[in-house]
């Protein structure tokens, strides 16, 4: 069983008018204003993991600025799932930015069955991650129903790419700190943040910090899985694919060709996102 933490779905009629959407939100226009960006629904998406030999997967949102839009995206991942049981996972997306509106969006949500909230991308949705009356009342929904939030991650050095952002790792940590208790997961291995835990009160803050796969390739060479497992240690990872960015098979393959015993690639691919979202599957 594998479970891919980190995949997006759009509805297919804002990728048929993706050029209105580019108008409409800032979000949507830096991540797809390439010719060569990817946009995919959900059949896409279930095609891939019955090619990639997938059991599952986790549907983020994507960290709209406008709440109509983040409304919209919302729903459509909520009836995939539902329409697709024990394959797909839905993760509905937030605006911190919109007020008292983007908090009842999350209860909406939280309460129609969503398993966490993200990816959200502070760089873009203009707020400050680490300002804690802004989240709390985000993370006390997640807190009380024990479902995780991901947070999009980017390396402070390395090559640009659509969607980076620039959120610091400090801002992070800060966030991290005001919110030990909650479930955290840090998408695209935390954009380097693994390697602090090498001290002893990051990692103590840290113990509900968890770290994704997506996009890796494009990253870091295939040293990463066991890199990475020396630095946190695997029941912190979470194999995840970015998909429709990279096909999953790519990153799996990453996985596999590492030099963790199997027990170890088992955590990652599946034993610790089920303990995250509390499925039995």
């Amino acid at each position: 069983m594998t479970i891919d933490c980190h995949t997006h779905i759009l509805p297919p009629d804002i990728i048929r008018k993706k050029d209105q959407y580019l108008k409409k939100d800032a979000t949507f226009e830096t991540l797809f204003s390439s010719n060569s960006s990817v946009m995919v629904p959900v059949e896409a998406l279930i095609d891939e993991l019955d090619k990639s030999g997938i059991s599952s997967a986790v549907v983020l949102g994507m960290g709209w600025q406008d709440t109509g839009l983040n409304s919209y995206v919302n729903d459509y991942i909520l009836e995939s799932a539902s329409q697709n049981p024990f394959r797909l996972y839905p993760f509905t997306g937030i605006n911190p930015a919109s007020g008292e509106a983007g908090i009842k969006e999350a209860e909406r949500c939280a309460n129609l069955g969503s398993y966490g909230f993200g990816e959200i991308h502070p760089s873009f949705q203009k707020f400050d991650l680490s300002d804690k009356p802004i989240m709390e009342n985000y993370m006390s929904i997640l807190k009380s129903k024990n479902l995780p939030i991901t947070i999009h991650c980017s390396e402070p050095v390395g090559h640009n790419y659509p969607g980076k952002g620039n959120v610091g790792l400090k801002t992070i940590v800060d966030f991290v700190l005001d919110f030990p208790e909650n479930k955290i997961i840090l998408g695209h291995w935390g954009g380097g943040l693994p390697f602090y835990e090498l001290m002893p009160e990051i990692k103590l803050a840290f113990k509900n910090v968890y770290y994704d796969s997506a996009a890796s390739p494009f990253l870091y060479n295939p040293n990463v899985f066991s890199i990475m497992a020396r630095l946190v240690g695997t029941k912190k990872m979470l194999f995840g694919s970015d998909y429709p960015v990279i096909n999953q098979d790519r990153v799996l393959i990453q996985l596999e060709n590492s030099s963790l015993p199997e027990s170890q690639k088992l955590d990652i691919k599946h034993t610790n996102i089920k303990k995250l979202i509390s499925v039995s599957i």
